[in-house]
């Protein structure tokens, strides 16, 4: 019982120090970044997401937040939303490898098989793109 007032405390206290005369905004932002990480990691994607939708309110188009958010989503069972905040991440230019990861993670839990497998081709080929080979590893290029 005390676990669970304490789970509820917490978003509470990240909220209060935010306000605080002496927090600075991007401290509290930080602060939110890190509490929805930690939430992400103990399996509380609903709690994660709520905080990252709050964060995304106070610090919108930052593209890493973005993709936490629809990690969260994802993770919520909430796959639709999760492909909405891809949208406007795509909007943004960020359609990286982790991108298109979490939008294949999104079109499989709504059963949009061929365009899932499609994100994951994409996902591979730019995660190989961007690894060194070992001809460019040894020549620094």
């Amino acid at each position: 019982m005390a676990h669970m007032a304490s789970d509820a405390a917490a978003p509470a206290t990240a909220a209060a120090s935010a306000q605080q005369p002496g927090a600075t905004p991007a401290a509290s932002i930080e602060l939110m970044d890190l509490l929805a990480f930690v939430y992400l990691q103990n399996g509380l994607p609903d709690k994660a997401a709520v905080l990252l939708a709050a964060r995304n309110l106070l610090a919108p188009e930052d593209p890493r937040a973005l993709l936490s958010l629809a990690l969260a989503q994802v993770r919520s069972a909430k796959p639709q939303r999760a492909l909405n905040t891809l949208e406007q991440l795509a909007l943004l230019g960020a359609m990286d490898a982790s991108f298109h990861l979490v939008r294949a993670q999104a079109l499989h839990a709504l059963d949009r098989r061929d365009e899932a497998a499609a994100a994951m081709r994409a996902f591979v080929a730019q995660r190989n793109a961007a690894e060194p080979t070992p001809e460019t590893a040894s020549t620094g290029r």
